[in-house]
């Protein structure tokens, strides 16, 4: 769907990144911006491997941060957040994600009836 580039410019563009404010530092050039997403008072981030950068960038075209958030819990070991909007978020995605697995074909996909519950504990 996205090339690694255009994967890149999307994501950036976006402003998932952290700024600016640490030009020339390759380290910060792909490193998303998680402050206080997974814990209070957490200077977060989860840098993005070139390699990765298509399937984060398709998760964002089809989710918005809701897939950035299941990006990085899936690379944490299915990691929660203390906050249970963002729980939500990545229990959403999850969920759909094993919908788009199981019917790949958009078409098909579209009249293909399932139904989950988010937020069950």
């Amino acid at each position: 769907m996205f090339t690694r580039d255009e994967a890149r410019e999307l994501l950036t563009k976006a402003n998932v990144f952290f700024s600016d404010d640490n030009e020339g530092d390759a380290n910060w050039a792909q490193m998303l911006n998680l402050s206080d997403t997974f814990s209070w008072a957490c200077a977060d981030g989860e840098e993005v491997a070139d390699e990765e950068l298509p399937e984060v960038a398709r998760l964002f075209w089809h989710y918005g941060w809701c897939g950035i958030l299941y990006w990085v819990s899936e690379k944490r070991d299915k990691m929660e957040t203390q906050f249970h909007d963002n729980n939500r978020f990545i229990e959403f995605v999850r969920f759909e994600e094993a919908i788009r697995k199981e019917e790949p074909d958009s078409s098909r996909r579209a009249c293909l009836k399932r139904e989950y519950t988010v937020g069950v504990d």
